[in-house]
């Protein structure tokens, strides 16, 4: 140890030492209510965690583990806890939550999803208040009013994108009143890795009604379907599609146009969206149609993404491609990706089963240190070695055959799938075979909870989309373990992976369905080399028409998952490199209308701008007429120019490979131009309020600016994006993917300052 800096083996033994003296302590002499008071009174963490052990005890009747308390102590001290599933951190949480509350802190739990914020605030509530600690809980039903009073509690559950959301919402409140969330001091993270990992770079966007722009972009959709295979390319490994020369020939004959690449870059954006719309998302896997709207199917669990879409006019493409043209647009009026939003709470922590693979990107993207608990009972589940297949057709033959020998003695078998269309087409194939099933994907997902509980009955074969932040335990013999013997005889849960996932992390939280506190169970991957995930890192025939040795297949399928791996964490890092300037700009923002909203600020604007005019309505009116009528056009037109701004800058990400192109770093001009239009925008946003508040009319001494016809922002919703990497990720390759002829036709600086300087016009 060197500077106060702790090896993870320090950290681990820190963490063992406490829980040893919590379990030494003993406060069973204690009744009920002097319990309560010692537990109310305590404030040392060693007395808080044995007094709040206890309690649990007496309240659930269940004993906490060693693992359970090193993971809270871990939690206490800002780490990153990996303790395997079913090991119970739901309770590990609720002890650090207490211990941080009793050293004067305000914590917010923030789970994957409404269901478990209800659930872990309402089971554990009698824990927390007999403690003396308040709880509550908000979900995306909780009425604005009320979230008020639950951010109050000294604990409070929330997921933490409806946490991101109120903290997006308060960018259109215009009194006091109306703001909600805050109390940004300590946050722990349940299923960390999901959130602080794979959800950390997707955007919280907060929107309203935008002007209808369908007919172009239907227009442009029209041309785009008439095109061919021929005319386009798709590098699948790196997930680009663009158009070659046939298909540049193509669309300027159907759209009239007789230079693509000359200043038309709102058409490019559109024919390049709406490549990506036809061809590389896909129904029953990207997303399913579901109430005439398009619902986003999260990757990494399977679920339909609650309120999320595709990313700028991407979704309104895929409604398009659907049939739907229904829907309105939306204007942007503030966003917000969740790894900024993490980085307010002055702490932060978090717990999970699976963060020893993704430990460096916890370090390095939070300066969080991961610490691997070990299990009350170690696991004794059996990970059987990977079955690697050249064709799909192989793999699904082995895999329909484990399944049946699996059942017929009556083992139950959980089969994850990569996605909706996978798990329906095996569950075809289970039916024609006669095997009885349940499947659970996103067109289900709400009985999702009752399908899990189940899954561990005799004879019981789930067909599954992924099982990450699942939420609830598959306890052996059925939710209430009446033939937990038999299931234990036949050698557990049998958890089967039909496909592999893009991160080791995530086949992980997978096998960790089977195996929980110590019960048996085995694992087992099925993988064809014409997997999607990984077939484009071979050649057609899997290699080059040489046998391949199962030595060698697997070594190869592995080494494909590594540089996906490497692939996701790149662009992660590039998405968060790219948005860190607007994030900037973003708080900056947000910080002075709150301030503003808060009283806290008088923009002064008449005052500074045009003393000889403010002086003379101070005749008319009074100066508090003055700052409330600059409060409501400051806060208006606040809203509106960084709408504005988001926009323009929506359109530089969208051609920011042109940049590659006209030989410059696409980075350096993301930048360029972002700092540039803010400045712009700040220019109009201050030209504006100055020009309406030099058109004040005064009415016995009171302003009216009902002429503006400025309205607070109303009918605004929230919703996430699936931002993709993919205009920013692998730049350098697209230098190789532009044709001769779009060279040819491309002036690059003039081009490029075209583009650029578009919006100032």
């Amino acid at each position: 140890m060197k500077n106060g800096y702790k090896t993870i083996a320090s950290i681990k033994k820190d963490c063992e030492n406490f829980a040893e003296k919590v379990l030494a302590a003993d406060y069973s002499n204690l009744d009920n209510d002097a319990l309560c008071v010692t537990a109310d009174q305590a404030r040392e963490p060693i007395e808080i965690a044995a007094t709040v052990t206890e309690t649990i005890f007496r309240k659930t009747g269940l004993k906490l583990f060693s693992c359970q308390l090193q993971t809270a102590f871990a939690l206490y001290n800002g780490r990153i806890a990996e303790l395997s599933t079913g090991e119970g951190k739901t309770l590990s949480g609720v002890v650090a939550a207490i211990m941080y509350v009793k050293s004067g802190r305000k914590v917010q739990v923030l789970v994957f999803n409404d269901y478990l914020a209800k659930r872990d605030a309402t089971e554990n509530k009698e824990i927390y208040e007999s403690c003396g600690v308040s709880v509550g809980y908000v979900t995306e039903a909780t009425p604005i009013s009320e979230r008020a009073e639950q951010y109050k509690k000294d604990v409070l559950y929330i997921s933490a994108r409806e946490a991101g959301y109120d903290c997006i919402r308060n960018f259109v409140a215009y009194d006091k009143n109306e703001l909600v969330g805050g109390n940004y001091d300590v946050a722990i993270v349940d299923e960390a890795d999901s959130i602080l990992i794979d959800e950390a770079s997707i955007p919280l966007i907060l929107a309203g009604k935008a002007e209808d722009t369908s007919a172009n972009e239907l227009k442009v959709m029209e041309a785009v379907k008439k095109l061919t295979a021929d005319d386009y390319d798709i590098d699948e490994q790196d997930g680009q599609i663009w158009l070659n020369d046939n298909g540049i020939s193509k669309i300027e004959a159907e759209l009239e146009i007789e230079n693509l690449y000359d200043n038309n870059t709102e058409i490019l954006s559109d024919i390049n969206t709406a490549l990506q719309a036809l061809h590389q998302l896909t129904a029953d896997k990207d997303y399913i149609v579901r109430d005439n709207q398009i619902c986003v199917v999260d990757e990494a669990t399977g679920r339909v993404a609650v309120n999320r879409k595709f990313p700028n006019a991407l979704h309104r493409f895929v409604e398009m491609k659907e049939g739907i043209t229904n829907n309105i647009n939306t204007k942007i009026y503030c966003s917000m990706t969740i790894g900024a939003f993490m980085n307010q709470y002055n702490s932060l922590c978090g717990m999970t089963g699976t963060a020893a693979t993704s430990a460096n990107e916890f370090e390095s993207t939070y300066e969080l240190r991961t610490v691997v608990i070990d299990s009350h009972t170690p696991c004794i589940r059996t990970d059987l070695d990977d079955a690697i297949f050249l064709s799909n057709s192989e793999r699904d033959e082995a895999l329909l055959e484990e399944i049946i020998s699996a059942n017929a003695k009556g083992q139950p078998v959980l089969i994850g799938t990569a996605s909706v269309k996978d798990s329906e087409e095996l569950s075809e194939k289970l039916t024609e075979k006669g095997v009885a099933h349940t499947v659970l994907n996103a067109r289900n997902d709400e009985k999702e909870a009752a399908i899990v509980a189940e899954a561990g009955k005799p004879y019981s074969v789930t067909v599954s989309t992924n099982m990450a932040g699942r939420g609830v335990d598959i306890k052996l013999g059925g939710a209430n373990e009446e033939e937990k013997e038999f299931v234990e005889s036949v050698g557990g849960l049998y958890v089967i992976g039909a496909t592999i996932n893009r991160s080791r992390r995530i086949d992980n939280q997978l096998k960790g369905r089977a195996g929980r506190q110590g019960d048996p169970g085995v694992s087992k991957f099925f993988i064809s080399l014409e997997d999607e995930n990984i077939a484009p890192f071979f050649e057609d025939d899997g290699n080059g028409g040489k046998p391949v040795s199962e030595k060698d297949k697997l070594s190869m399928v592995r080494t494909a998952q590594t540089t996906l791996e490497g692939n996701e964490a790149e662009a992660r890092y590039t998405l968060k490199k790219y948005s860190y300037i607007i994030e900037h700009q973003r708080e900056l923002m947000a910080n002075y209308r709150l301030s503003v909203v808060n009283d806290e600020v008088t923009p002064d604007i008449l005052k500074n701008e045009n003393p000889d005019l403010y002086e003379e309505l101070l005749e008319q009116t009074t100066e508090e007429e003055i700052i409330k009528a600059e409060k409501i056009l400051t806060l208006y037109y606040i809203n509106q120019h960084f709408s504005n701004y988001l926009e323009a800058m929506e359109d530089v990400k969208s051609g920011i490979h042109l940049s590659i192109v006209a030989g410059k770093n696409p980075f350096d001009e993301f930048n360029r131009s972002a700092i540039e239009f803010f400045e712009e925008m700040k220019e109009d946003l201050k030209y504006d309020l100055l020009s309406k508040l030099e058109q004040l009319e005064i009415a016995d001494g009171k302003i009216d600016i009902s002429l503006f016809n400025i309205k607070p922002t109303t009918g605004t919703w929230t919703y996430m994006v699936d931002d993709s990497a993919g205009q920013f990720n692998h730049l350098p390759a697209l230098m190789n993917m532009v044709s001769k002829k779009i060279k040819e036709k491309l002036s690059f600086t003039e081009r490029l300052d075209k583009f650029l300087n578009r919006k100032k016009k």
